[in-house]
């Protein structure tokens, strides 16, 4: 197996100026695709608490509540929303799924598919994390028996999906061979965020990607992307409960079709006044990075998780430039900016990333790009404001990310973005479920470039 790299435009256009100026560059990491498929290493971490157990009715089962005064609309902040007023009964929730239960049939259908040398854990987790089996592809009878106590398991209010992470990373850590996965669940809050996110950057550091599938409408979707992405993990939004055995299983098939583990790229060589300012993933999903920095040896390092067959990933990357050299050539000085090595295991290769100082104009393909990651940018202040309850200030942030959609001809997520704004303007709250999708949406922007 080999890695290349290819960068676009083969020299950074920048103008002959003595200030600081800001150079783009596309850079594509791929891999060759020869070689059998690897063994699978693979954690699934759970939600078991009471909300994965609420039944799902149907249609017709929920006008039979309304009609047995089971139901009732009222009005939360201002908005009509039906409640329960009675228990569920027994009838209709023995007929009626929760999304606990698609998880148990998740595992299930996906156990013909497991090969003899993966190895598989599921760990359940609410107030606490329980590891329900620890086997081997061969061993199909655990893990059915273990997926089985998955719902029986005593419910609990809270969640911590960081003692769920621990657990998963304990038992991935006692195998070394094939392609390390790990597989969040959840349709709610966790307890400790900032403890998920440092797991997250463990995991990665270990070569382990930690894939997320966020459920419904209430759970924490920029929390699960950034944990996705720290990772070089998948981050999937799934709206119905009854698509949670796809998601798990297009997991698995992503896993098989990894051909260079753990890449990862690291920017070496920046001379004096030249800065890494952004990182944004353009395919597979688009995203923006984070990076490990060395300010001591001016060494950079992006974590990009493990390369599929088919897919290789394409970064955006904008550097703060020094000032042009003086007493340039005719033709405009070039500049070493950096030099990028990509590496997985023992594949490795490096290049030279040139600012040519010649005034040239970017090429469409960078401006393009660039609108793309200015947008995405845009959501996640937006995320953070909302966080901070500065709605105003999510609002006004989510209608430039709707102008950046718009020039880019992106015309639903505009809107989409606009009507959150207004939401989160007029009521302090997002839409819910639509405010998911808007996330989710947006990440997959770049699955168009791919």
């Amino acid at each position: 197996m080999s890695v290349n790299i290819h960068i676009l435009p083969p020299e950074m256009p920048l103008h002959p100026s003595t200030g600081v100026q800001v150079g783009y560059a596309i850079v594509t990491i791929a891999a060759d695709t020869g070689g059998a498929a690897m063994p699978v290493n693979w954690a699934v971490v759970a939600d078991a608490s009471r909300s994965m157990r609420i039944p799902i009715v149907s249609e017709a089962q929920f006008r039979d509540l309304v009609r047995a005064g089971g139901a009732e609309e009222v009005l939360v902040d201002g908005v009509p929303v039906w409640q329960l007023t009675t228990p569920v009964p027994e009838t209709i929730r023995a007929s009626a799924p929760s999304a606990l239960d698609h998880t148990v049939r998740a595992l299930h259908s996906i156990v013909e598919r497991l090969d003899q040398a993966d190895q598989i854990a599921l760990v359940a987790c609410h107030e606490q994390a329980l590891l329900l089996v620890a086997t081997n592809g061969a061993e199909r009878a655990s893990l059915l028996a273990g997926a089985s106590r998955l719902a029986s398991l005593d419910p609990g209010e809270t969640t911590d999906l960081a003692a769920g992470m621990r657990l998963a990373l304990a038992q991935i850590g006692q195998h070394h061979d094939g392609v390390s996965r790990m597989m969040l669940l959840t349709d709610g809050f966790t307890r400790d965020g900032e403890a998920c996110v440092t797991l997250a950057r463990e995991a990665a550091a270990r070569g382990i990607s930690v894939s997320t599938l966020g459920l419904g409408g209430e759970f924490q979707d920029e929390l699960l992307t950034r944990i996705a992405d720290l990772s070089g993990g998948r981050a999937v939004y799934v709206r119905q409960a009854n698509a949670i055995p796809a998601a798990v299983a297009a997991e698995l098939e992503a896993a098989r079709q990894v051909v260079a583990r753990s890449l990862q790229l690291t920017l070496t060589h920046l001379p004096r006044g030249c800065a890494l300012r952004y990182v944004t993933r353009l395919s597979p999903s688009l995203a923006p990075l984070e990076w490990e920095e060395d300010p001591v040896k001016r060494h950079l390092l992006i974590r990009l998780g493990d390369l599929e067959r088919g897919r290789p990933v394409r970064l955006l990357l904008e550097l703060v430039a020094p000032p042009a050299p003086p007493h340039p050539p005719t033709e405009g000085a070039r500049v070493r900016l950096a030099t990028l090595t990509a590496q997985s295991g023992n594949a490795r290769v490096a290049t030279n990333l040139i600012g040519h100082y010649a005034g040239r104009l970017q090429p469409p393909a960078i401006l393009d790009a660039a609108g793309r990651a200015s947008a995405v940018r845009l959501q996640r202040r937006a995320a953070a404001a909302i966080m901070t309850a500065d709605y105003h200030g999510a609002a006004q942030l989510l209608h430039a990310a709707a102008r950046r959609f718009a020039d880019l001809g992106e015309t639903d997520l505009a809107e989409a973005c606009r009507h959150e704004a207004t939401m989160l303007a007029t009521t302090g709250q997002d839409t819910g479920a639509n405010a998911r999708a808007l996330t989710y949406a947006t990440r997959r922007l770049g699955e168009y470039e791919a």
